[in-house]
């Protein structure tokens, strides 16, 4: 599918997603697969391999996963936080991408139950 240029220049998609899947916000393997599929979903050129870490922080409602794969483009980050059963999603592109299709993938995934998202255009005007 082609994506319908709306202003030519890049897109920052900004996502915050509540009342998500909890099971899968901690499992490390699964988020890494979930960045490499994100990447393939907007059409964008991986440049490294996932690097996905948790952290265990002093409180277990602030441990979590992030992860985070360099595009050609610029990147995706996540941050999950299991016990909040919250996860957000950055994807950062100096090309612009199919908004629809991210974010329809992220719900199948996480399957969240509220999302909230800014779009910020990106690049020079």
């Amino acid at each position: 599918m082609e994506v319908q240029k709306k202003h030519g220049k890049g897109n920052h998609l900004v996502t915050d997603c509540f009342d998500c899947e909890a099971k899968i916000l901690g499992d490390k393997d699964e988020i890494s697969r979930i960045l490499v599929e994100l990447t393939e979903i907007i059409r964008m050129r991986a440049i490294s391999k996932p690097l996905v870490i948790y952290h265990k922080a002093r409180q277990k409602s602030e441990s979590g996963v992030t992860g985070t794969i360099f595009l050609a483009e610029s990147n995706i980050t996540i941050h999950t936080y299991p016990a909040k059963n919250f996860v957000s999603v950055d994807i950062y592109s100096c090309k612009e991408f199919d908004i629809d299709s991210a974010i329809g993938y992220m719900e199948k995934k996480f399957k969240f139950k509220k999302l909230k998202k800014h779009i910020i255009k990106r690049g020079f005007y």
